[in-house]
């Protein structure tokens, strides 16, 4: 039976503008016809209906190379009307995220699930590895400058042994005394432009070894001594790091920002405003920022791997609806099924009432969740077939339509948003085993609910050490994936028999500031990191 179905090929927007060039490019040089495409230039708006009633092989071969081009767009059936619903700015780049109205089709298809212990557990829980760090501490490229001597200002020569002597002490790392020494000569010769610009130079060493030792509160005063004498990259970037830090993104992207308009091409900065941007949520400013570094010549393997994730999430993601609850932000495919959108959203409402009472936190921001297709989920985060739910800094599920008390609904609401918690509560060090065990506990509406069944999911079965459990689960086979989430949980459930459940969020804290497990386990705990996984060993084997 022959399909006689025909499709318009529609043009929302570009992946940036490498990719803008490339399209029009390709445009240009395929033959006129009375199907398109259409004619385009630099200044053309979108949305455009390139090609008009194509049959459904050869629309998709359009659309396939399109999408390679980095293009945005979308098969709609013959004539149907393409009714712009929002526009959201996303880059200075000209991209726009619009919720459109596409074809039904693409209405949420996949299922969410929740955790079951058994023996063939279905995993649907994905801490995804995100490729960046802890804001590095910034070098400093200024460097301490002698003043002319004999020449005739007021006391050259003892302006210059006093400048001198502040380059030697400042090397030495007496910064104090090279302050005093600088004031001392500016004294002499006031406003002179070498002493000044030494001045802010130490005060900015000062601070970057304040900051690198963690002294924040006087890493912070001597940086903003240092910013009284003007905007200097280096100065605004290590005031990014301390904002960075105390999680205020808001200024640290401010003061990234101001560093890029004095050095637009500084690989460093680029970096750092494009995780800064991905941390806030920004993806699609954050990958322009990125791909800026790129070209700027930053390289590296993480650094890869970010680019392409985001290449992924904004392609996949540049014409999803947003919707807000009180807690959530949430953006989804299509608005056709608002009514399980709005479920979803009060599901994770009722998780985080019962989440934060658990780990004793309460969150002041908004969560972001994406909701996915099957299809699209798996490609974009790239997890196995088995996983049915991730978390990054988003929540990201897969869902189709479910009724409102669904079970695993709730479970999965509840496992994700504490994902969330998770990570702002140690900033984002929370070891893997930790994290996932954490997670699970956080299911449960009794204490030692899921304790049984995943007993009974570890019997007989080969146990990782901790120190493998810290590795994304995704990279085990199902069968071991289900034994590394029962054991992460059954140490956790050890964990809270031995210590108590309200020493969590006091571990996880410790975690904020002592990166290293063991070091704050120490801090929280009598006993030791390695005594507490061998009595935890021991309780598995003989359980």
């Amino acid at each position: 039976m022959s399909d006689d179905r025909v499709f318009d090929v529609v043009l929302f927007g570009y992946r940036n503008d490498l990719a803008r060039a490339q399209t029009l490019d390709f445009l240009r040089q395929l033959p006129a016809s009375e199907s398109g495409p259409l004619t385009l230039d630099d200044g053309s708006g979108v949305p455009q209906r390139l090609f008009a009633a194509l049959d459904p092989e050869g629309a998709e071969r359009v659309r396939a190379e399109l999408e390679r081009l980095g293009a945005q767009v979308a098969l709609v059936p013959a004539g149907e009307q393409t009714t712009r619903h929002a526009a959201l700015p996303v880059s200075s780049s000209e991209r726009r995220r619009s919720a459109w109205r596409l074809a039904p089709a693409l209405v949420l298809l996949a299922a969410v699930a929740g955790i079951h212990f058994h023996s063939s557990l279905p995993l649907v829980h994905s801490v995804r590895p995100v490729a960046h760090a802890r804001a590095p501490v910034p070098r400093i490229t200024a460097a301490l400058e002698h003043v002319p001597v004999g020449n005739a200002r007021r006391e050259p020569d003892e302006t210059a042994r006093l400048n001198s002597e502040a380059i030697a002490v400042a090397e030495a790392g007496s910064f104090a005394e090279a302050v005093d020494r600088l004031q001392r000569a500016l004294q002499l010769t006031p406003d002179d432009p070498v002493l000044v610009r030494n001045l802010q130079t130490v005060l900015l060493q000062w601070g970057i070894a304040d900051l690198t030792a963690n002294r924040l509160g006087d890493a912070s005063d001597h940086l903003e001594e240092a910013a009284r004498f003007g905007d200097l990259p280096d100065v605004l970037q290590a005031q990014a790091v301390i904002a960075v830090r105390e999680a205020r993104l808001a200024d640290a992207a401010a003061l990234l920002e101001r560093a890029l308009r004095i050095a637009p091409a500084d690989k460093n900065l680029l970096l750092m405003l494009g995780q800064v941007y991905f941390q806030k949520d920004k993806r699609p400013e954050a990958l322009e920022m990125l791909q800026r570094a790129k070209e700027a010549g930053a390289r590296g393997p993480d650094l890869d791997t970010l680019v392409q994730q985001l290449s992924r999430e904004v392609d996949t993601e540049w014409d999803f609806v947003e919707l807000d609850s009180p807690h959530f932000h949430i953006s989804f495919a299509d608005d056709e099924d608002r009514h399980t959108v709005r479920f979803v959203l009060s599901a994770l409402e009722d998780a985080r009432d019962l989440v934060d009472a658990k780990f004793g936190y309460h969150s002041t921001e908004r969560t972001p969740v994406v909701l996915y297709t099957q299809r699209d989920f798996h490609a974009v985060t790239q997890t196995p077939d088995w996983a049915g739910g991730a978390y990054d800094g988003r929540i990201e599920i897969p869902v189709r339509g479910l009724s409102e008390d669904d079970p695993s609904l709730i479970r999965v609401a509840r496992h994700e948003y504490a994902h969330s918690v998770i990570a702002q509560l140690s900033g984002g060090h929370c070891p893997v085993w930790l994290n996932e065990g954490l997670a699970v506990w956080a299911e449960e509406d009794q204490e030692g609910d899921h304790e049984a069944a995943a007993q009974r999911v570890i019997e007989a079965q080969e146990l990782f050490s901790l120190a493998d459990l810290n590795r994304p689960f995704a990279a085990f086979s199902q069968a071991r994936a289900g034994v590394a989430y029962a054991e992460s949980y059954l140490a956790v459930r050890y964990l809270i028999d031995s210590y108590s459940s309200r020493s969590i969020s006091v571990l996880l804290r410790a975690l904020k500031g002592t990166p290293k497990l063991a070091d704050a386990f120490a801090a929280v705990y009598p006993d030791d990191l390695a005594g507490f996984e061998e009595g935890l060993l021991r309780q598995l084997a003989g359980s």
